[in-house]
């Protein structure tokens, strides 16, 4: 692309076309002087995105820049089918005020360039005054005959979804009904990820009261919804079934239904051994519920929670393996709200029990996991996230509480913000209660170490005055804070102290740490799941604190009070503990600072090099850089 003073040329065309040639265009909303650069951006007339080879014109004066078959020709003011009342006046600024801020014709957002009718506060994209609706239809997937577009702004409801439209319906004047536009064509049979079935459209459920599973308002049975054929409870609003988050854009009618139905163990003796896929060497044999197993350290192997009464299955040769009976039948493919593509179980065995971060509750787990291929790689869910599949119930709160949207929120129970929450839909319910899910999949009752009672999840209880916590011996407020208590002795404990940070992981895996050098700890947390796997990495060690003198936190100097902590071995010579990950990694940033001084003397920088990553290694001595990674040695350098 070329630009001299006067003309602007393109691969594409082999004329040039003046300034004033531009300018001239341009004149029909506003003369200004129009330029060309090759930048990214998009077109104010389509909304494209404009290539870095496009050829493009531009605004000096309002910095608005177009397709070159999209410089502005459209007439400054149009009369319209679907606003006959009135002409259109075309405005190239930012929405006034007083609009709704959205096109009238497809409902997406108003940028800049569009009609407008200030009498009526009416808006339409220049795009679509472009595509007008047809004025009928002969075939479509809503109705079997044929549709006529009704040029009028009165307000109807749309046969196909149940919900209210504003102008130009069509319809069938012998069958007496309306549709909008973008209803008369949607899908008869389609997966959502909320329900493991197919759902199929119907345009009437029959008389009662449905409620949709979505966003859990009723459903009005005289319009059209979609309906699951094997769960005749299920309903699901048409505008919420066809949501992008929710729909995976296929059409489905006339496709086969898939039958995944392959059960993730072989039966050996019928009601008691098994051969599971995730522990082939050896057969499993079937505990039945029995007194309370005492040993907390007896975890199942896919939801890392301890096996206490529960009918389970247990290794006939190894002494560590154990699986409820529950987890042992997890499906290996299952649906989920995270992803329009569905999830496959993995045992996660091949990676020796690796450290993964779940991307619903965002907890890490060492245990099974769902995972799905979506557009920005890998999404991982640990067993317990997987099942919340849209509601929950518990006892800590009176109503069943709904994902009914993919918008973030901040918990009610642990006061985190910018989370997925599950929320109390119920209109009597004034307390607009919101959950995440780490919360909604804690234990309700846990049992510790030694202790010969359970404790059980509370929260909002009315107290004259304030509890103490039986670990760490601080205070707790139990109007505002959740936290675990025996219903026998009356003690308290916060949640932290109960669980620990790794509620849903297995002690005894090792793993490596990789972050940004220079960030402050308290954000590098955030990155502690992010694991670079290798030999040469530090080794860092989840463990029990079950020690007769629980040991002294390397960095804070606290006694480590956690039921799980982090052991970490230095130089194969001696080994420190962290109460948890921030001081641990608190740990690694204060042996790295003499190693800091090393690297400028040896290659000259002022300062650590920004954006760098660390390691830190026990062998092959020496500091080095390869592929924007600072491995530091713990000697000297070769």
């Amino acid at each position: 692309m070329i630009r001299n003073d006067t003309h602007f040329w393109s691969p594409a065309h082999s004329d040039g076309l003046s300034e004033s040639d531009l300018s001239k265009i341009h004149d029909t909303i506003k003369k200004r002087n129009l330029y060309h650069i090759p930048r990214l951006n998009f077109c104010c007339d389509c909304l494209e995105r404009i290539e870095d080879d496009d050829f493009r014109s531009g605004c000096n004066s309002c910095g608005k820049q177009w397709h070159l078959r999209c410089i502005p020709s459209s007439p400054a003011v149009i009369n319209h089918p679907f606003h006959a009342y009135h002409p259109l006046e075309l405005l190239i600024d930012v929405p006034p005020e007083h609009s709704k801020g959205k096109c009238d014709a497809c409902k997406e957002e108003l940028k800049s360039y569009f009609y407008h009718c200030s009498l009526c506060n009416f808006s339409m994209h220049v795009r679509c005054s472009r595509n007008p609706p047809p004025p009928k239809v002969k075939t479509s997937k809503c109705h079997e005959r044929e549709l006529f577009c009704m040029v009028r702004n009165d307000t109807f409801t749309c046969n196909a979804c149940g919900t209210h439209g504003e102008r130009c319906p069509y319809v069938c004047a012998p069958c007496g009904v309306m549709f909008h536009r973008e209803c008369i064509d949607l899908p008869h049979v389609i997966n959502i990820n909320r329900h493991d079935h197919r759902v199929s459209h119907t345009y009437s459920l029959g008389f009662g009261n449905w409620k949709c599973m979505i966003c859990h308002k009723m459903v009005d049975w005289r319009y059209g919804a979609y309906s699951c054929s094997t769960c005749p409870d299920y309903v699901v609003h048409s505008k919420c079934a066809t949501r992008v988050d929710v729909w995976d854009g296929e059409e489905l009618e006339g496709v086969p239904e898939e039958t995944f139905v392959v059960s993730p163990f072989r039966e050996i003796e019928k009601g008691l051994t098994i051969e599971h896929f995730s522990h082939k060497d050896h057969f499993l044999i079937k505990i039945d519920e029995e007194d309370d197993i005492l040993d907390v350290s007896i975890r199942c192997e896919a939801c890392v929670r301890p096996i206490f009464s529960e009918t389970h299955y247990k290794c006939m040769q190894c002494d560590d393996f154990f699986i409820h009976e529950t987890c042992a039948n997890l499906p290996l493919r299952k649906r989920h709200w995270l992803s329009t593509k569905p999830f496959y179980l993995n045992a996660n065995k091949d990676e020796s029990k690796s450290l993964f971060r779940c991307d619903a509750c965002e907890t890490t787990s060492n245990g099974f996991k769902y995972e799905s291929e979506g557009p920005e790689g890998v999404i991982s869910l640990d067993i317990r996230c997987a099942f919340v599949i849209s509601s929950v119930s518990l006892e800590c709160h009176t109503h069943t509480l709904f994902l009914t949207t993919m918008d973030r929120g901040t918990c009610g129970g642990c006061k985190v913000s910018e989370q997925y929450v599950l929320r109390c839909t119920e209109s009597e319910c004034e307390c607009d209660f919101s959950l995440c899910l780490a919360c909604a999949t804690l234990p309700e009752k846990i049992k510790r170490k030694g202790d010969e009672h359970f404790l059980f999840l509370r929260h909002g209880e009315k107290a004259s005055g304030k509890y103490w916590c039986e670990v760490c011996e601080a205070v707790l407020d139990p109007r505002e804070e959740w936290f675990y208590t025996c219903d026998v002795s009356g003690v308290t404990f916060h949640i932290k102290c109960v669980v620990g940070e790794f509620p849903n992981a297995k002690p005894g895996f090792t793993y490596h740490y990789h972050c940004v050098l220079g960030e402050d700890p308290a954000l590098m947390y955030a990155r502690y799941h992010r694991p670079v796997q290798g030999e040469k990495a530090e080794k860092i060690e989840l463990v029990h604190n079950n020690r007769i003198t629980r040991p002294n936190c390397a960095t804070c100097g606290s006694r480590c009070l956690r039921p799980l902590i982090l052991k970490l071995k230095l130089v194969n010579t001696y080994e420190v503990y962290c109460c948890d990950v921030k001081c641990s990694l608190q740990f690694l940033m204060n042996t790295t600072k003499k190693y800091q001084d090393l690297h400028k003397k040896m290659y000259g920088e002022t300062s650590w090099p920004s954006g760098q990553s660390f390691v830190v290694s026990t062998s092959n001595p020496g500091i080095r850089f390869s592929d924007n990674t600072v491995i530091l040695r713990l000697q000297d350098r070769m």
